[in-house]
């Protein structure tokens, strides 16, 4: 009995069971579809919103591209805060109104209104000018007015010339084709004229040149039979610049008859002659020796040393003694030309002459240098220019000798530069031998110069392998030298004359003060 009572509970039960999940599904369901609304709404809602968004946005869109359109600035981006940007919409903007200058606040509106000012102000100017140039206009109507009134007195004018001119033109063509005829008859006579001296004056210039050519043929026979002349005349008008007052043999003195009112300096050297010479400064064979000033006593005394003689031609009393270099009051010129080698080694001895002459009181003129270059002395022996015969002088009658010293043979020259140097001196020869023609300058070489003047060579001992050429011998002292810088000749005496043992140091008291 039991059994059959439980089967509705259980039955019951999964009623009640199923009851239960049909109401929560129920519940569930309910909840579900009310959610379901819920989100539907809200859905809905938002597709609304978006709808509106785009809507907005379209309308935003619409506008900025006809922005754009309006600016001309089509550019894909904006470009927001790249205002430097020339290649975005804000940037290219910026450029724009930049365009526009200097501007309170940067926009489109401000720079517009700047144009449309500046415009303003260009149409008030334009209509300034405009006014300007109706009066302008104006004036130039009222002158071109008065032009056509002067055009017309000019065209008046000039039709009355053109018709005078005309009249003039038919009298002057019936001068100028009498003047014409004329004119023929003068060339014709002319060109005959002038065939008659274009053979006149062939003539005359074969005639010249016959002439030039016997001219020179005659100069140089005169050249010859004057350097012939010379050699056995020669002729001299030197005179004796002193004369031997006393001579002491046996301590090599002399005195002579030039002192301190002479204006005489020491270390002054001359040429001794014998008596019975024909005439000073005609070669060196009436020479006999030479001295050098050693002291100057009194007005017409000096004492000087016999640098050189001969002893079977002594100096005496009465000899009359020479130098070119020196005249009392007066100061001589002289114009040299090749090497000079005084002492015979070898060496340029051009500075040594200088300083001869320049001792004395003379000068130095004209000079060929060594290297072939003729100079001229401005002031002896510092200055000097190169020669230019265009603006410098040559030899003048101020010149007392032209010296010429040892030209090199040209053939010897080995070097091109040698060449070119010696054939300068011998152009430089030519040209100063023809000055010295004609301002009358005697020619001299340079051996007689030096004898003329007393100069005594002093060469030392030569030493083989040396390349100065000269030395002193062991213990020989060296040669005293003057304040011109040569050696003095007393001390180098080569003359045959006999040395005495000792020497007194004593003046003659007929000859001292």
């Amino acid at each position: 009995m039991a059994a059959p009572a439980n089967k509705p509970v259980g039955y019951q039960v999964a009623v009640i069971v199923l009851s239960l999940l049909i109401v929560v599904l129920g519940t569930v369901v309910y909840m579900d579809f009310k959610n379901y609304k819920l989100v539907n709404a809200q859905l809905t809602d938002s597709n609304k919103k978006l709808g509106e968004a785009e809507k907005n946005y379209k309308q935003r869109d619409d506008e900025y591209q006809d922005l754009k359109k309006k600016t001309g600035n089509l550019y894909d981006a904006y470009g927001l805060g790249e205002d430097a940007n020339n290649g975005k919409v804000a940037g290219a903007a910026m450029a724009d109104i930049g365009k526009a200058g200097p501007l309170a606040e940067p926009t489109y509106k401000a720079a517009i209104n700047k144009l449309v000012q500046q415009a303003a102000d260009l149409e008030k100017e334009r209509d300034k000018l405009r006014t300007d140039i109706e009066g302008q206009q104006k004036l130039i109507a009222a002158l071109s007015g008065q032009y056509q009134v002067q055009v017309d007195q000019n065209n008046n004018g000039r039709t009355k010339a053109e018709k005078d001119l005309q009249d003039l033109i038919k009298v002057k063509d019936e001068e100028v084709r009498s003047k014409q005829k004329r004119v023929d008859e003068l060339t014709q006579s002319y060109n005959e004229l002038q065939t008659e001296f274009d053979n006149e004056k062939q003539a005359r210039v074969q005639e010249a040149k016959k002439l030039n050519e016997d001219i020179t043929r005659l100069v140089a026979i005169n050249d010859k039979l004057v350097k012939r002349i010379d050699e056995v005349t020669k002729t001299s008008f030197e005179v004796p610049s002193g004369m031997i007052r006393h001579v002491d043999n046996q301590n090599g003195l002399v005195w002579i008859n030039l002192g301190e009112a002479d204006n005489l300096p020491k270390r002054m050297t001359f040429s001794v002659y014998t008596k019975s010479h024909n005439g000073v400064a005609r070669g060196t064979e009436d020479i006999k020796g030479a001295i050098e000033v050693t002291r100057i006593i009194d007005e017409h005394t000096a004492e000087a040393r016999i640098t050189h003689d001969d002893l079977y031609k002594p100096i005496a009393k009465g000899d009359p003694i020479f130098t070119p270099v020196w005249r009392p009051g007066r100061k001589d010129n002289f114009s040299f030309i090749g090497l000079i080698d005084l002492d015979g080694d070898g060496k340029s001895d051009r500075q040594r002459i200088h300083e001869l002459i320049a001792s004395t009181g003379g000068g130095v003129d004209n000079e060929v240098l060594d290297d072939g270059k003729r100079v001229r002395y401005t002031k002896f022996p510092s200055e000097w220019v190169e020669y230019e015969p265009e603006t410098v002088p040559g030899i003048d009658v101020n010149t007392k000798f032209l010296v010429i010293g040892q030209i090199p043979d040209i053939s010897q020259a080995a070097k091109d530069e040698d060449k070119e140097r010696i054939n300068k001196m011998l152009v430089h020869r030519k040209k100063l031998e023809q000055e010295a023609r004609q301002q009358g300058v005697r020619l001299v070489n340079l051996n007689d110069f030096l004898a003329w003047i007393g100069y005594t060579p002093q060469r030392r001992l030569f030493t083989p392998g040396n390349e100065k050429g000269y030395e002193l011998k062991a213990g020989q002292r060296p040669a005293p030298i003057d304040n011109v810088g040569r050696v003095s000749a007393a001390v180098s005496d080569k003359s045959k004359r006999l040395k005495p043992q000792s020497s007194t140091g004593t003046t003659s008291g007929a000859f001292g003060k």
